[in-house]
């Protein structure tokens, strides 16, 4: 059987840093010194939309990441995919699309054509042939996973 160390009361836990983070985040809450509650602002709130809120938009590259400090959203979706790329390559393509296409939802504009005969046409319903920004941002992150051995 194993010997357990006496727990010595001075020496740091993970579960005191914790409780010494949460309390210091609830005071910086309570006294406004937390950013996030400046941000949001009574007349950005959901419900309370301009008739071109949904031309509205938020600006792609900037010294912030959009979406954390932008008011509340009306909704969300939430999605996970598994990275098929092969080698460093495919991953930095992968990325490069992934933020070409990005950058043109949230800013909006006429559909691209759609030259795969194979795919339905950007203009079937779904978003029409105008795509609006319509407030949107999207944060992408990434698993530990993704730093594995696969890409050295």
């Amino acid at each position: 059987m194993a010997q357990q160390k006496p727990h010595d009361v001075n020496e740091p836990s993970r579960r005191r840093l914790l409780k010494g983070i949460g309390a210091l985040g609830g005071a910086l809450a309570i006294t406004g010194g937390c950013p996030v509650a400046h941000a949001a602002k009574a007349e950005s709130s959901p419900g309370t939309l301009t008739p071109d809120a949904r031309q509205e938009k938020q600006p792609f590259y900037g010294p912030h990441q959009a979406g954390i400090l932008t008011p509340q959203q009306a909704s969300m979706m939430l999605v996970a995919f598994d990275v098929l790329a092969s080698d460093k390559a495919d991953l930095e393509r992968l990325f490069r699309l992934l933020t070409q296409r990005i950058a043109f939802l949230t800013q909006g504009g006429p559909a691209p054509d759609t030259p795969n005969p194979r795919l339905p046409p950007m203009d079937s319903g779904i978003l029409g042939a105008w795509i609006a920004p319509d407030n949107l941002t999207m944060t992408v992150s990434v698993g530990h996973s993704l730093f594995d051995e696969r890409f050295g």
